[in-house]
This record gives C-alpha cells, sequence and structure tokens, in this order.
C-alpha cells in the first residue's frame, strides 16, 4: 500500500507509539516493522491486515493523532474499501426515495447491530447498521 508523504509520517508516528503500548514482543515488533514500512512510503501487503486493525482500535477506542490522515489510508486497506463500496450502495438505495412521501421509519437494536427501516408509499428499504459500517440488507418496491 503506498502512501503520500503526510499519510507516512502519521502512519508512522501512530504505529510506533501503538507499538510501544503493547506488551507481547511479536505484537510489538509487528507494529515497528509497520512504522519502519510507513516511513519508508509503502506498507506491504502482508502487513496491511495489521493497519487495518490498529486503524480500526484507534478509531473506535483510542485517540487518532490526525483522524482525517488516517482515514484515508483506511480508505486504501481492503476493508476501508468494502466499507466505501457498501456506503456508496447504502447511499444509491437511499436516492431511490428521493420525492416519496415517508411513512414510516423504525431503527431496531440487536447485539452490535442496529437495523433502519425506511418505509414510503412506493419501497421499503432496510438497511444494517454496526461495526463493518452500514449495508443495504433489502429493498422492496410496489
Amino acid at each position: 500500500m503506498k502512501l503520500e508523504a503526510a499519510e507516512a509520517d502519521v502512519l508512522a508516528s501512530d504505529a510506533a507509539a501503538f507499538a510501544h503500548a503493547l506488551s507481547d514482543a511479536n505484537a510489538q515488533a509487528k507494529y515497528l516493522r509497520v512504522a519502519e514500512a510507513a516511513s519508508a512510503g509503502q506498507v506491504p501487503e502482508d502487513l496491511v491486515p495489521a493497519v487495518e486493525a490498529m486503524l480500526e482500535l484507534l478509531f473506535d477506542k483510542g485517540r487518532p493523532s490526525n483522524r482525517a490522515v488516517l482515514q484515508a489510508i483506511f480508505a486504501k486497506t481492503p476493508r476501508g474499501r468494502q466499507q466505501s463500496s457498501a456506503a456508496r450502495e447504502v447511499n444509491k438505495a437511499l436516492r431511490t426515495l428521493h420525492g416519496q412521501r415517508v411513512e414510516n421509519v423504525r431503527v431496531t437494536a440487536g447485539p452490535s447491530r442496529h437495523t433502519l427501516v425506511l418505509e414510503t408509499d412506493r419501497c421499503k428499504l432496510t438497511l444494517e447498521l454496526d461495526s463493518a459500517g452500514a449495508r443495504v440488507a433489502s429493498l422492496e418496491t410496489g
């Protein structure tokens, strides 16, 4: 994964700090490799899952040093591309509701997941929302 100069600086710094916060020597070594690779501007494919995991933890539980830059890096990862694709699909489905009268909106909660149902005079859109992002569960017309 190729990094821009600003991305390289931020990821190298955050990966080094992350590594030093770990007690497991193997995990620490892995994130020090991420920091070193990031400094060089190129993260090898075998370290990309570690970058994904670190960024998800920073976004969910930590304090990312530069959220915008780290989000741009995450967008380059397989998980990031998958989430972006799902978001595009959700937005496409939401655009189908344009001009329709909303008749019912409800959210249901489950373990680690919420479901949003939007019913209009012409369709029913069901979205699933969880830590992996938003997805279209179904779109019924008629």
